[in-house]
């Protein structure tokens, strides 16, 4: 049956709302409480430069350190975890939708690579904002125990998108961010593209190393919320398979076909007939909707300043059934 391919619709939304992680925790504007009555008098006559942040000078002149205002980054993006599948339903005529309550899901679960850039401005000394563009895989495991035992894996790809801010302020080497991003996936099988929320924070300290060298860790939580419902359509070639078509093998004889409500058991009589009588081309329509098994889990992560331009930075996700990596090269500039 079509149960993989409504998966697949299904997972997609989950997993790629979730793959765009934004940071903006490069270079967290710093009080610096510990100057010099000399290096403070120096500081209340300097000439910030630049255009952004807005209010630069200003705040420059009391004793912040502030990054280049102007960031572009590259990042690397890797997650598994796992998905609660609410209901699926499927359409074998154009606006008519048939839920599928008799299909059991025992487990999902997916993981999950993102490749995106990410361009940033510190608007304000304490206000980050971002846009982000993003090339996702995804691998998922589905296990069905209802109405028959079924394994399959299906794999898509797709493109990303979107944008958010960060609210960020530290004070004698300690820091505190907040993040928020909206992300939409954008893929060929969907009526919509199809939006997720990502909120974090983090709290951290920065530790000297050498000249303009600093090295920050911290630990945060992180709150995924993508879309519960997605719809679109696929072609009947994108799910016969053999191993499928062999679970057909006179249904109308089996339990569970027996166990279906009379109106169930006519939409598998007509599924089968679109199944062996259907073209290749054959369009069926789907919706589906499901949540995370965990909305939070953990973070924690370490940033390596190399120069004032240059920062790497690795996060690590963890607890509550999803783990993830991030890998980030940010390059930042005067603006």
């Amino acid at each position: 049956m079509s149960h993989s391919h409504i998966l697949r619709g299904s997972i997609y939304v989950v997993l790629i709302g979730f793959m765009i992680q934004a940071n903006g925790f490069a270079q967290v504007p710093e009080y610096d409480l510990l100057r010099t009555e000399s290096e403070k008098d120096s500081l209340a006559a300097v000439e910030y430069p630049y255009i952004f942040p807005l209010f630069g000078e200003n705040i420059v002149r009391k004793g912040f350190d502030l990054p280049y205002p102007l960031g572009i980054s590259i990042g690397y993006y890797q997650q598994s975890m796992g998905v609660i599948m609410d209901r699926v339903s499927l359409g074998l005529t154009e606006g008519q939708l048939m839920p599928l309550a008799f299909i059991g899901f025992e487990d999902v679960s997916n993981k999950a690579v993102n490749y995106n850039a990410r361009l940033d401005l510190w608007l304000l000394p304490f206000l980050n904002i971002y846009g982000m563009l993003g090339y996702a895989k995804s691998d998922a495991d589905v296990t069905l125990n209802a109405p028959f035992e079924f394994e399959t894996s299906v794999d898509f790809t797709g493109w990303t998108y979107g944008g958010g801010a960060a609210i960020a302020a530290g004070i004698r080497g300690f820091w505190v961010t907040v993040n928020g991003n909206l992300a939409w996936t954008d893929m060929e099988d969907y009526y919509d593209p199809v939006r997720a929320t990502v909120f974090s924070f983090r709290i951290g300290h920065r530790l000297p190393l050498i000249k303009s060298r600093n090295f920050h860790v911290w630990l945060g939580a992180m709150y995924q919320d993508p879309a519960a419902e997605v719809s679109g359509r696929f072609l009947l070639a994108d799910i016969v398979t053999d191993e499928l078509a062999g679970q057909f093998v006179d249904y109308y004889l089996t339990d569970w076909y027996q166990a279906l409500t009379p109106e169930e058991q006519q939409f598998i009589d007509g599924f089968v007939q679109t199944l062996m009588q259907g073209s290749a081309d054959t369009q069926l329509d789907y919706q589906a909707e499901q949540h995370p098994e965990n909305a939070w889990n953990m973070i924690a992560g370490a940033q390596l300043e190399l120069s004032k331009s240059w920062n790497l930075q690795a996060e690590f996700g963890f607890l509550n059934g999803r783990n993830s990596l991030l890998v980030n090269l940010n390059y930042r500039l005067p603006f």
